[in-house]
């Protein structure tokens, strides 16, 4: 299999996971908005949680919901539009989806067996941070001198001034 036809599959693995957690909202939404419907308890027993309590709890499920479901949109859009980060979305998407198994620890690995490896070089360029740095040139002690010296307006300017011994 080539380098693009793993990258287009891991793009899909990605959407397959954001349905799964959308789907998965949806149900849950469903299942706590049936709270709203529920007539009070039973004579003398303990009277129903109120209701407020499921809205909050129905906005808070959903914000985290969107908090797994959305790297795994962006780093299919950057995998499909072959953007420039899209490897990092991937395994940032990928760590994040590993614990919602199977579809999200199918991503996870596959994902990052991909990108952690040496086949996606074919599809991204390797960007500037990971070329090798040019070294500085040697330090020669002898050459480090000067002091205070003013420039044009009468400003002191601080030249490279002699370290103090420490010794």
């Amino acid at each position: 299999m080539t380098s693009e036809e793993h990258n287009r599959y891991i793009s899909w693995v990605f959407l397959a996971h954001a349905g799964f957690q959308i789907l998965m909202m949806v149900l849950m939404l469903a299942i706590f908005s049936m709270f709203f419907f529920i007539e009070p308890g039973r004579p003398g027993g303990p009277p129903p949680p109120p209701k407020a309590l499921f809205g909050v709890l129905m906005a808070f499920m959903s914000v985290i919901y969107l908090v797994f479901t959305l790297p795994s949109l962006i780093a299919a859009y950057a995998l499909r539009k072959k953007k420039s980060w899209a490897r990092m979305a991937s395994i940032v998407a990928g760590v994040m989806s590993a614990m919602h198994v199977p579809i999200g620890t199918a991503a996870c690995v596959y994902s990052l067996w991909f990108f952690l490896g040496e086949n996606w070089k074919e599809i991204y360029p390797v960007n500037a941070a990971s070329t090798p740095r040019q070294q500085l040139p040697e330090f020669d002690p002898a050459k480090w001198q000067g002091g205070f010296e003013t420039d044009e307006q009468g400003r002191a300017v601080f030249q490279h001034a002699e370290p103090p011994d420490w010794r």
